[in-house]
């Protein structure tokens, strides 16, 4: 039986490859100087956030952890890569694409156009060039998220064959370096500032253990609606907050196993706060697409002064403090997001139990 992974946290460590776009696979690295994380302090009881309400969350400095990232499905040659084919059991697949996180090809069976999809396509081969060098990509197992079995999130374990090497290796690590799985996303993020990219023609594997896929599993998923409202934006936004870059350029100012309490005013409402109760606690920022648009008190920043890690301070806080109601989320202000942080975690973790102030747990709390 399959175990669902547990403990979703951030890998900070530089992939091996570094490739650029393309029709094919890119790394997509973005990592803190220090990530060694707090995961130990963190509850005992760690679950995937999809299968309580709501709750603290555990956020991450790394926008991506995967090996490679990104594949151009129209064959069209760049930066080096090109797809060069799919092949499924001795079917030759065509017409590669992919709606909401599931992948889908035909291929000529019997005389006959047959439309594979989902799970059919586990064992499916794909041959890249990269450089003129042979890579191959491979679906070992495709399946449901096991925390959410009706939901429309797909998880694809992926592996990889480097020229010349008979063997295969997983596309995704976590930061603990076990294989991971993907959640196929379309488009694809600048490297350097995390900005999404709109591009139909690229799909961009999310390691599970980063934050693109992170943010779809705390159920922002870019290409659902609550009710009449894409998530495309607040997909985005999560992965800022996320990683705590308050001016959207990429910056991360957080370590790995860090806890956050994560809200919206969607409708339906996907998070709600879980900490009002705890004096601990306060509002942090309230997010958008391109980064903090007010902050609070309780800043993430802590944790590198804390640990003596040496940052430059972020220049666009300054315009930020002035709102005493951050995390409130107004209309007005544009935020689709906010957070709570507890600032004693880095010194004084056991001040941020996961308790209310009278000792009542809160049935609500889980973290990632």
């Amino acid at each position: 039986m399959r175990e669902p992974t547990t403990a979703i946290m951030q890998r900070g460590q530089e992939s091996k490859m570094t490739l650029t776009r393309g029709i094919s696979v890119v790394a997509c690295v973005c990592s803190l100087a220090s990530c060694d994380g707090v995961a130990d302090l963190a509850d005992p009881a760690v679950e995937l956030r999809e299968q309580v309400g709501n709750g603290m969350a555990l956020n991450t400095a790394v926008l991506n952890g995967m090996r490679m990232n990104g594949m151009r499905m129209n064959g069209m040659r760049m930066n080096g890569m090109r797809m060069n084919g799919i092949n499924l059991n001795g079917i030759n697949l065509n017409g590669l694409s992919l709606t909401g996180s599931s992948l889908s090809a035909t291929g000529l069976v019997n005389g006959a156009l047959q439309l594979f999809t989902g799970a059919q396509l586990v064992g499916a081969v794909i041959d890249l060039d990269i450089d003129g060098e042979p890579w191959k990509l491979r679906f070992d197992d495709i399946y449901k998220n096991p925390a959410a079995p009706t939901s429309d999130v797909w998880f694809y374990d992926i592996s990889i064959q480097a020229p010349g090497d008979p063997g295969w290796e997983s596309l995704c690590f976590d930061h603990l370096g076990q294989p991971t799985q993907a959640i196929p996303l379309a488009n694809h993020w600048d490297l350097t500032t995390g900005a999404r990219i709109v591009d139909p023609g690229v799909v961009t594997f999310a390691c599970r253990d980063a934050v693109l896929a992170k943010c779809v599993e705390w159920g922002y998923r870019p290409w659902a609606t609550a009710g009449s409202t894409s998530l495309a934006n607040h997909h985005q936004a999560c992965t800022r907050m996320a990683r705590a870059d308050y001016c959207g350029d990429g910056t991360p100012h957080t370590f790995t196993g860090t806890p956050i309490d994560v809200l919206d005013k969607l409708s339906p409402r996907i998070q709600a706060a879980a900490t009002l109760s705890r004096s601990n606690w306060g509002p942090e920022a309230e997010w958008g697409p391109s980064g903090a648009v007010c902050v609070g008190d309780m800043m993430r920043l802590k944790l590198l002064d804390d640990a003596g890690v040496p940052y430059a301070y972020p220049a666009c806080l300054d315009a930020l403090d002035d709102f005493s109601s951050c995390g409130s989320l107004p209309g007005s202000r544009g935020g689709l997001l906010a957070n709570r942080f507890c600032d004693k975690w880095g010194d004084q973790p056991q001040q941020c139990a996961s308790h209310d102030d009278d000792g009542d747990d809160d049935e609500d709390d889980e973290d990632d």
